[in-house]
């Protein structure tokens, strides 16, 4: 669908309506926010999407408008990520997908971070860890479920820096968390 004078484009290079309401045509990212304020997508919307993995529901969308939307997708999309509040910046997103694969750096315990080692996403080789684990400084986020596969109880070392901590981080005996000055 060309732009034209009734439609806008948002920073990832959506076209939306001139209202923002609804979601005209997305682009051939991985992966995609519909803007805030958008509460319908066109059922073309996402035709054109081949490369698209992760997809992020505002809270303006209506569960009636997210389920047509994905009920109209051209194919299946491995996360979609509906949100019950406004959008956070992405470094602070506990959503362990939304980051850019060439940037992901790894520790010598298997432990991946992004964003410039502001977001800690996974322990990629919970064995490796052991029973403590220290966080480094200038962490901002730790994912969702970063080491779910830890198999001992977890004392995590965060450092004061730290905004956001995810939900079920740990393993399934469990751990605490250390605030460190």
């Amino acid at each position: 669908m060309p732009e034209d004078s009734m439609s806008w484009t948002n920073e990832e290079d959506g076209i939306y309506s001139e209202d923002r309401k609804q979601l005209l045509k997305a682009p051939n990212v991985k992966r995609f926010r519909i803007a805030e304020r958008c509460e319908e997508v066109d059922a073309r919307a996402f035709d054109d999407c081949e490369d698209l993995v992760c997809l992020y529901f505002p809270l303006s969308m209506s569960d009636e408008a997210v389920e047509f939307t994905i009920d109209n997708l051209p194919y299946t999309i491995g996360h979609i990520c509906v949100w019950d509040r406004p959008y956070v910046e992405e470094v602070y997103d506990v959503n362990e997908y939304w980051y850019d694969e060439d940037e992901v750096t790894t520790d010598e315990f298997g432990v991946e971070y992004a964003n410039k080692g502001r977001r800690l996403l996974t322990a990629t080789r919970p064995s490796l860890i052991g029973k403590e684990y220290c966080v480094p400084d200038g962490v901002l986020t730790i994912c969702d479920g970063a080491f779910m596969g830890t198999n001992d109880y977890l004392e995590l070392s965060v450092p004061r820096s730290i905004k956001v901590i995810g939900d079920y981080i740990f393993g399934k005996e469990g751990g605490k968390i250390v605030i460190r000055d």
